[in-house]
């Protein structure tokens, strides 16, 4: 058990929650959560409260993907989709708890971009990164994976990529750490000892091409067909028909979330990669 006694009354009066995610994928605007788990606690109390539930994210899991984590197309054939899950999560961690999770903006750009599609709405919390404050805390180590840390502190030597066990996983991270942390008596003194962030603060923002693009902002409004002649990194151009689902926009590339005809999936397409394009009306 890790010793929390050098923390100040403001560190052990927070409520913390560790989460984690399992996906269809690597990056969120393509892919979704196929599951969200949490630990809430407090430092020095033993007793937790734990969030967890598979989620139905309405399409395919690669086995690429399955590989990893273990969770198949039958797992989640009769899991909730997933905006009750995020109702739930939201409520479970509140508006005043302090958030963490390991390679955090993985996490927040999944979450995110659910709720970006859902029209729900998240709390202003902090959240702090478990890679950040082993960096700062234990510099030089070889590696920060998740895996690698709590095998080094003997916390876990397996790693079973579920998103309950990994929260787990952080929440003992956090605590091991803590060990090491310097004064923290407000929240500005927790900011500038450590990065933080919000889910807000994901830079994949959903909104309008610019107006050079009109007629595929129309496509997108209207719900209508586009032909493109696209230019992908690894493919010949290729002609294709898309249903432009929604635009993200990362630093300043613009990315259509569609349903690709062709691929009868979703798929993600790069704005400056599309060399032309029609809407099919009707």
């Amino acid at each position: 058990m890790s010793s929390v006694a050098n923390l100040t009354e403001y560190l052990r009066d927070q409520t913390f929650v560790a989460f984690d995610t399992e996906t269809t994928g690597l990056w969120a605007p393509a892919h979704r959560l196929v599951e969200l788990a949490a630990v809430k606690f407090h430092p020095g109390e033993k007793s937790v409260d734990t969030f967890q539930s598979l989620i139905n994210p309405q399409r395919s899991i690669p086995d690429e993907v399955i590989e990893i984590h273990g969770i198949t197309d039958e797992m989640v054939a009769e899991a909730p989709t997933v905006k009750p899950v995020l109702e739930r999560f939201i409520e479970f961690c509140g508006d005043d708890s302090i958030l963490i999770a390991h390679n955090a903006l993985f996490d927040i750009s999944f979450v995110a971009c659910e709720l970006a599609r859902t029209g729900l709405v998240f709390g202003d919390n902090l959240i702090l990164d478990t890679v950040d404050i082993y960096h700062r805390l234990f510099p030089g180590l070889e590696s920060y994976s998740l895996l690698s840390l709590v095998s080094r502190f003997d916390i876990a030597q397996t790693q079973q990529h579920r998103a309950l066990e990994d929260a787990e996983l952080v929440r003992h991270l956090f605590l091991k750490a803590a060990e090491r942390f310097d004064a923290i008596h407000d929240v500005n003194e927790l900011k500038s000892s450590f990065t933080t962030c919000t889910m807000a603060d994901w830079p994949g923002e959903a909104r309008e091409l610019p107006a050079e693009f009109g007629e595929l902002n129309r496509a997108l409004k209207q719900n209508l067909r586009v032909e493109i002649i696209y230019q992908s990194q690894s493919q010949p151009i290729q002609t294709r028909v898309i249903q432009p689902k929604q635009v993200y926009v990362i630093g300043s590339t613009f990315y259509i979330n569609a349903f690709c005809e062709r691929s009868r999936a979703e798929r993600t397409f790069r704005l400056d990669r599309i060399e032309r394009f029609k809407v099919l009306e009707g």
